[in-house]
């Protein structure tokens, strides 16, 4: 398994992108094909920082539940 990331803000942006992907109704499997499909990764352990953050940003920004992520 990975390690979780040690940067100071990791453990908010995953509760932030938890409660986003929940508003849109997203499961487990919509959010890591997400992933593969804009930053190469299943996990979002293996993101950085930014990478999170913009992660999050980008389910903000969506307004309506999108069932082809």
């Amino acid at each position: 398994m990975t390690e979780k990331p040690t940067y100071p803000k990791f453990d908010d942006l995953i509760s932030k992108t938890d409660a986003e992907m929940q508003r849109l109704g997203w499961t487990k499997a919509q959010g890591r094909e997400h992933l593969m499909k804009c930053f190469g990764v299943r996990s979002r352990l293996l993101l950085t920082e930014e990478e999170l953050d913009n992660f999050l940003l980008f389910l903000q920004l969506t307004d309506t539940p999108n069932l082809d992520v």
